[in-house]
């Protein structure tokens, strides 16, 4: 297994190089500092607002998050995570079945993985049942 099929190539085949992030500051204006807040608070719901507007206008805001973004890494953080081998093992099985699941679709290590994630979290007395077999509790 490649370094990119464990994270997610560089390169994601769903990504859209039309992603909408705001527009760059003009020259010579400031970051709102010299601005009271109220001024400052009106012209960011307002670009809110305008990026909203844009971004349902092209179409992105109506898009699945794998078709909308730029590429596989786009809008997230790193979460280093350390895992057993035999979790690494499982996360592999699934990813493979996924594959399957999906024919026809690229499926992303990190997608999988953040799915596990968001999973885990709608699933909390999961993530407890786990820890408690880990030993968790037991003091």
């Amino acid at each position: 297994m490649t370094k990119d099929d464990r994270y997610g190539a560089a390169g994601d085949s769903y990504g859209s190089s039309g992603d909408s992030y705001g527009t760059p500051s003009e020259p010579g204006e400031s970051s709102g500092a010299s601005r009271n807040g109220h001024e400052a608070a009106t012209e960011s719901a307002e670009s809110t607002e305008s990026a909203e507007s844009s971004t349902q206008s092209d179409g992105l805001g109506d898009l699945p998050f794998i078709f909308a973004r730029r590429t596989v890494k786009a809008d997230r953080d790193a979460l280093p995570v350390y895992v057993r081998d035999v979790t690494a093992e499982d996360i592999d099985a699934l990813e493979r079945e996924l594959e399957s699941r999906f024919d026809g679709d690229d499926v992303m290590s990190l997608d999988v993985r953040e799915a596990v994630v968001k999973a885990g979290l709608r699933n909390v007395d999961d993530v407890v049942d786990v820890m408690e077999e880990w030993g968790y509790g037991r003091r």
